[in-house]
């Protein structure tokens, strides 16, 4: 009923009329609906083994969100994205894991054949570097055989039973969302009724050390762990020879039906001894707040996460590899732990033990914007944010009034800057579109202002005019190009950040009309002075000096084309120079990795060619370093690549650079239908969409700031749903609003696909081709045969 009314009333292009015109709806009518929407979506769980997981067979009755029905079954949804498991993982590589954001856990086995879960715990650091912590183990009575294991992504859990040669232990497993603890229930039949768990502690030393099997030098060998018990819970505590050190606490407990739960818990202090205080009380809490609250809490966290945002696409397979990073990303990070690191949570000996900042973060955290969950993105600002004294130091003589940063360093950011001065200004772009998704304004004038400043300032410091009367770069370095001169004045990527660093403080000064007096100057004659980007026969160079004539994984040479779009192919003059750069680099591959692809995959929907990302994402998931619970590794986990992936799937989706906001601008031709709902972009919209038989069937969008709105679409004479007088009703998010007196909708064609949308703050839009009766809904698109459960370890 709901949706024929929908359909009905927007296929005349009318919007919410008075309750005495007959040619709509009422306002009561409609609330009524929404009421009844509401009480009709209660979801029902099935169980399978004894455990509350989604299945196929689950119904969730429509909601109201903006103007369009949602028409999702999450549980379904999310199910045939589940990663599966009939064989025994045996390696990080191929593991289920879990984690909150602060702890992670992955499930597979010891050397002796036992099923164990590896702890983690992002902050746990030992000279600057991640160090293993323990590994929690099942003593099986029998001898593991076979396994059967599902990664619920709906619930954020792992459900499975372990068959030994004396009987089955089934397991269910999490951490939730609200408590830093590890919970895990199980339930041994009678042939494994005696099995136990033993806790076995990581060498507490730095990973790269373990990871070169190298002698451990004497001043980095800490003190053995002690173990001991207290309040009948069991304790591990590892201190550290410089200060501070690491806890864990467990305790099993009775639970119900025959089933046995164990919480898990890491305290860390960097320095102190309150780490087994801290783990000892998280243990306590969790088991006085019991299994069935934990997972309530757990489980509506989740719940509340994922339908933040949706995408549905016709390749199953990718579709499927976008949500686990989704799933990734609400694992590993939150708002108030430092900045994601290469591998998150889920710790794995690695020579990657850092923070890397010239590259790796800043691909990381792209795709926490499109997808609407902004928070996970302030793991990185704050990090920024509270180190700016270390920011500062970095800077050596230039500290009185600059900001740096070295390639990698710990969690405080100090690392004296080198001959690659851009990595700090690469993350404060990152910094900045978390400002242009969300268009917090005071983010932009106290956070993101001094910080760049400070940032270009190191910049203008190494500038000197030429005899050309440019200004060049007099060091610099493009992130691990072989080959290189050190230093290597005028790189590519240095002018390019200089370039839309100097331009985005005058913006900002203009904005907040901010008095710059010597600045404002400053950086309006670097912009009209610095030299050209390099460039010879094969396109861009790394820098004045060195051609791009070897196989590079970076794309950095070409940062001015993504992800800065200084240079961009709706600037027809620009196009030679970007497709003759981007052939040369994509024609010498020997070198390159996960993320070369992910950057062609996104270089190419830049270029409207969706047909080539799709290739490209079909060759980083074919590529030797995707595993198969999706991580990636060079040898070491690199988190980043897997999750610039997703960034790729909302490149083709939604693209918001520059002063508009294009809507499937690089759609592969075999994608006939393609949903999307409540994508955020840049202007803090959020964007809803249904493609099907290869036609945009309709768009809509929610203006959550008032910035000014215009659109690019592929809709032909396209009509606007407006509102027909103020202070009418009108739906965002599924709540009614009422509009600003005189602020109605309009749309304006400027040309070539763009139009200029009157949205207001919390005004909602619906275009869609004129002459059409559009069901305004969005639902997913049928997966293929065959591909669903694509990622996990069977047959």
């Amino acid at each position: 009923m709901i949706r024929l009314l929908l359909t009905q009333t927007f296929g005349g292009g009318l919007m919410f009329n008075s309750a005495n015109d007959s040619s709509g709806f009422s306002r009561r009518e409609f609330i009524s609906a929404m009421l009844l929407a509401a009480a009709a979506g209660a979801v029902h769980a099935s169980y399978v083994r004894g455990y509350p997981i989604s299945s196929p067979g689950n119904t969730v009755a429509p909601e109201f969100s903006g103007l369009v029905l949602e028409k999702i079954d999450w549980p379904a949804f999310m199910a045939r994205h589940d990663l599966i498991w009939n064989e025994i993982p045996e390696r990080w590589e191929n593991a289920p894991f879990v984690g909150n954001g602060l702890l992670g856990a992955t499930i597979y086995t010891e050397e002796d054949g036992l099923l164990a879960w590896h702890m983690g715990r992002r902050d746990v650091i030992y000279r600057e570097n991640r160090i293993a912590i323990g590994d929690l183990v099942l003593k099986t009575v029998g001898k593991p055989q076979t396994i059967n294991m599902r990664m619920d992504l709906w619930n954020a859990e792992i459900t499975g039973d372990l068959k030994t040669t004396t009987g089955t232990i089934r397991f269910h497993n999490f951490i939730p969302s609200t408590a830093q603890v590890q919970v895990i229930e199980i339930i041994p039949d009678a042939g494994e009724q005696g099995c136990q768990w033993e806790w076995r502690p990581g060498e507490a030393v730095g990973s790269a050390i373990l990871m070169k099997r190298q002698p451990i030098p004497e001043d980095q060998r800490n003190p053995a762990p002690v173990m001991s018990q207290t309040d009948g819970i069991n304790l591990c505590v590892q201190k550290f020879n410089t200060s501070g050190g690491d806890a864990t606490a467990w305790a099993e407990t009775s639970g119900e039906n025959g089933s046995r739960v164990v919480y898990l818990s890491i305290g860390f202090s960097p320095q102190g001894d309150d780490a087994p205080t801290e783990a000892v009380n998280a243990v306590k809490t969790a088991m006085s707040t019991g299994l069935t609250a934990l997972t309530a809490a757990h489980r509506a966290w989740w719940h509340n996460f994922y339908p933040q945002s949706f995408v549905s696409f016709p390749n199953t397979k990718l579709e499927s590899f976008y949500w686990i990073q989704i799933y990734k990303l609400g694992s590993g990070t939150r708002a108030d732990v430092p900045v994601l690191d290469t591998m998150g949570p889920w710790f794995r000996v690695t020579n990657f033990p850092r923070i890397w900042w010239n590259l790796n973060v800043q691909l990381t955290y792209w795709p926490v914007l499109g997808s609407n969950h902004l928070d996970l993105g302030e793991s990185l600002t704050n990090t920024l944010d509270k180190n700016l004294d270390h920011l500062s130091a970095n800077a050596g003589e230039f500290a009185v009034d600059s900001y740096a940063l070295g390639r990698s360093g710990g969690y405080d950011l100090i690392r004296p800057v080198g001959q690659e001065l851009c990595d700090l200004p690469w993350a404060c772009h990152n910094y900045w579109l978390q400002y242009r998704y969300s268009m917090d304004e005071s983010m932009l004038r106290e956070r993101i202002y001094p910080l760049l400043k400070g940032s270009i300032n190191y910049y203008l410091h190494v500038l000197k005019q030429g005899p050309d009367g440019k200004l060049h770069t007099t060091k610099g370095f493009s992130p691990e190009y072989p080959d290189q001169p050190v230093p290597d004045p005028d790189c590519n990527i240095d002018l390019a950040l200089i370039r839309w660093g100097c331009q985005t403080l005058l913006d900002i000064c203009e904005r907040f009309n901010i008095d710059e007096p010597v600045m404002a100057p400053r950086w309006q004659q670097t912009l009209l002075q610095l030299r050209d980007y390099p460039t010879d026969e094969n396109g861009l160079m790394i820098s004045a000096s060195v051609p791009y004539r070897i196989s590079h994984r970076h794309y950095s040479h070409m940062l001015m084309m993504y992800p800065l779009y200084l240079m961009n192919w709706e600037n027809p003059d620009d196009r030679a120079l970007m497709q003759t750069s981007f052939n040369h680099w994509t024609s010498l591959r020997s070198a390159w990795k996960g993320f070369s692809y992910t950057g062609a995959a996104s270089i190419s929907a830049s270029m409207r060619n969706g047909d080539a990302a799709e290739k490209y994402l079909d060759g980083l998931m074919n590529f030797n370093g995707v595993h198969p619970n999706t991580m990636y590794t060079e040898g070491s986990p690199v988190i980043e690549t897997p999750l610039s992936g997703a960034q790729s799937v909302h490149d083709m989706l939604v693209q918001s650079w520059g002063d508009k906001i294009r809507i499937f601008p690089a759609v592969p031709a075999d994608w006939a239908d393609v949903s999307i709902h409540k994508m955020r972009t840049q202007g803090a919209f959020l964007v809803s969409a249904a493609r099907q038989g290869g036609v945009t069937r309709f768009i809509q969008i929610i203006s959550l700031a008032g910035a000014p709105c215009r659109i690019w679409t592929d809709i032909p004479n396209p009509a606007v749903l407006s509102q027909v007088s103020p202070g009418q009703p009108y739906a965002t998010g599924g709540v009614m609003q009422t509009a600003a007196a005189g602020k109605t909708i309009s749309i304006k064609p400027l040309g070539e696909g763009v139009y200029d949308l009157g949205l207001a703050k919390g005004q909602c839009a619906v275009i869609y081709p004129a002459g059409t009766s559009p069901a305004l809904v969005i639902e997913p698109v049928a997966a293929q045969p065959g591909q669903s459960n694509f990622w996990g370890l069977h047959t």
